[in-house]
């Protein structure tokens, strides 16, 4: 029972570090080879069970891992490569006109795109000036200018026009006290009270 239970910790931590070493991607934004490859990462961690070996089912895996790796590293250098072994993006709305034919090839429905559109705030093809799938199965789009939201930049514009003597960005947060300055510049603080 302890040796069951220590070679399960032991796969799990290898696993983690395997797949942490593969990168920082969900399984929606993996390309096909990634995903052939983290099924087969627990297929052959699950191997174990039949006998194989610790020393043996750990190696697959760390064969596995190089080979994905390896995957990466030629479809960053071949465009080529990457096309065959990753894919390409497939239009699906040109021109707020959808592609019938394309969704047809990768058996997409239209109310599956709709629903992919909704989801991202777009409520008519019209306003999609190209929208594609991606190799990673999720949706790209590029809106018509018309039907951009407006972005700080735009506002700041339109209120320097009318208001030339206004400093805009001055209020504007500065952004001294985002959550992303943790990230940047780590900090030692304590735990909040409503997290502990």
């Amino acid at each position: 029972m302890l040796s069951i239970l220590g070679l399960a910790l032991l796969f799990a931590a290898v696993s983690i570090i395997l797949l942490r070493l593969a990168g920082r991607k969900s399984i929606a934004q993996m390309t096909m080879p990634q995903l052939g490859i983290l099924l087969t990462i627990g297929a052959i961690m699950g191997s174990e069970v039949g006998g194989k070996g610790a020393a043996k089912t750990i190696l697959a895996a760390v064969v596995f891992i190089a080979v994905l790796v390896g995957v990466e590293w030629l479809t960053l250098k071949s465009n080529t490569a990457e096309r065959l072994l990753k894919g390409v993006a497939v239009p699906v709305i040109e021109n707020g006109e959808i592609m019938t034919n394309n969704l047809r090839k990768l058996r997409i429905s239209v109310d599956d795109l709709e629903k992919r559109l909704r989801m991202i705030g777009v409520s008519a093809f019209r306003d999609v000036k190209t929208a594609t799938i991606e190799v990673n199965g999720e949706l790209g789009y590029e809106l018509y200018p018309q039907a951009k939201p407006a972005t700080l930049r735009d506002l700041e514009t339109l209120l320097k026009s009318y208001f030339p003597q206004a400093d805009a960005a001055s209020a504007v947060n500065s952004g001294t006290n985002n959550i992303f300055s943790e990230i940047l510049q780590p900090h030692k603080d304590e735990v909040p009270n409503q997290l502990q």
